[in-house]
């Protein structure tokens, strides 16, 4: 039997984090609890979690930070994150997804809510690790088991989970369009039309070369396209 996939919970909150643990365990993840910045740091370093949920307003600091410093790991960037905030404008929203967060939760939250974007998270981790062949398209070349998407043979900056679960999405399914919805159910298994499709598409079009960007093309009325 595999191990269970260890999720590393920052919350200061004490009722919050114990009954997001408490559905957690309950579905057979490891959680791993911390209540601090620097301490869910030092532990998501040793631990290696599978995924991240992160509280932005912490006693020593932001989430945020956090989420960034994730994203900076040598070897654990694309690790799955989640940010929990009280903060729901659209404004917010964009900060959490430019701090690399793969969804953006607004509390109040049920812990079963947080427990369903954990298991579609680590699924979507398990099918990119599970393909076995580079997907390639003209000069963009896509590794799902390396996490790595190379242009002209150079590796660009390194994407999150959801930056690059879209990518491998419409580079997959070119020059066909698809609207934000049909992306949203197909990429984030959810049919709530909202602004993550155009703040990840923002996030991840800055992260890649400028000719490998104006690859993926926004039709007026219609929704977004990847084309050779």
């Amino acid at each position: 039997m595999p191990d269970p996939s260890k999720v590393l919970v920052v919350e200061d909150d004490r009722q919050t984090r114990l009954a997001t643990e408490t559905v957690l365990q309950a579905a057979g993840l490891r959680v791993i609890p911390a209540d601090t910045v620097e301490s869910g740091w030092a532990l998501f370093c040793q631990q290696q979690p599978d995924l991240a949920i992160l509280d932005v307003a912490l006693p020593d600091g932001n989430g945020l930070d956090l989420c960034q410093r994730i994203r900076k790991h040598e070897t654990l960037a694309g690790t799955p994150v989640i940010v929990l905030t009280g903060q729901g404008g659209l404004g917010s929203k964009r900060l959490g997804f430019d701090a690399g967060a793969d969804q953006y939760l607004v509390k109040p939250v049920l812990p079963e809510e947080i427990l369903l974007w954990v298991r579609a998270l680590l699924r979507r981790l398990a099918i990119d690790s599970g393909e076995a062949d580079v997907l390639r398209a003209g000069d963009c070349e896509i590794d799902p088991k390396a996490h790595v998407v190379r242009w002209q043979g150079a590796p660009c900056l390194r994407l999150t989970v959801k930056e690059f679960d879209l990518l491998f999405f419409l580079v997959k399914k070119r020059p066909r369009v698809f609207s934000r919805a049909e992306i949203l159910k197909q990429v984030w298994d959810t049919i709530t039309v909202d602004q993550v499709v155009d703040a990840h598409l923002f996030n991840l079009r800055r992260k890649l070369p400028p000719a490998f960007a104006d690859r993926i093309q926004n039709i007026p009325g219609k929704g977004f396209r990847y084309i050779d």
